[in-house]
């Protein structure tokens, strides 16, 4: 991809912000380049210039997904004074957060567990490992200060997190139709998801 400047970043942007909603929508192999330079209002050649190329520019709209569930793991690890169980509630209302951020999130990484492309392997599995290896930390952390059950397996109970708090965006279609109608819907599931699983994982004098 090349490097981007001052006078560079608002066409690319367009790009990025033309791409997103397209992959995410129709899938890497049913977008075309010259869809993305109409949808952007560019020439279809500064997709090659400014990305090298359709693969490129689908994994840069990767990166950008990527980039906030980085900053929501770093936003938790500075807060020392939480406890583990604290961190993860905190994870759960950024995750909601970060949803109504990046809407489109749960439709490209959904899409690449369906049909994965040469950016599963590259992107999208080595930064949801990163997100797993953080829970875990939390988890393990929680169990040595006695605060979780000790029978927990660190590693599985993470992803079984991560699969509950994100259950709703990549069934979205499908929650909104058989839950009740609520104001902040996303942010309310997340709260009883969080909530569910800690009754299930802590210490009955940690309730």
């Amino acid at each position: 991809m090349k490097k981007e400047n001052v006078t560079e970043k608002s066409t690319m942007d367009k790009i990025l912000d033309a791409a997103i909603p397209l992959f995410a929508m129709k899938g890497y192999a049913a977008v075309s380049v010259k869809e993305l330079a109409e949808a952007a209002g560019v020439n279809i050649a500064l997709i090659s210039y400014y990305f090298g190329g359709k693969e490129n520019l689908y994994a840069a709209v990767l990166q950008t997904q990527f980039v906030v569930i980085a900053e929501t793991i770093d936003v938790i690890r500075k807060k020392d004074h939480l406890n583990p169980a604290e961190k993860i509630r905190l994870f759960g209302q950024l995750v909601a957060q970060s949803h109504v951020k990046c809407p489109y999130t749960s439709h490209l990484v959904y899409g690449e567990f369906i049909n994965p492309t040469a950016s599963f392997d590259t992107i999208v599995k080595k930064e949801l490992s990163q997100l797993n290896n953080f829970l875990s930390d939390c988890i393990r952390e929680a169990i040595k200060v006695g605060q979780f059950r000790a029978d927990l397996d660190p590693e599985y109970a993470a992803l079984s997190l991560s699969g509950i708090v994100n259950f709703y965006f990549f069934t979205q279609n499908l929650s909104k139709e058989i839950l009740p109608p609520r104001e902040n819907q996303a942010e309310y599931y997340i709260n009883q998801a969080v909530e569910t699983y800690l009754h299930g994982v802590l210490v009955p004098s940690n309730l």
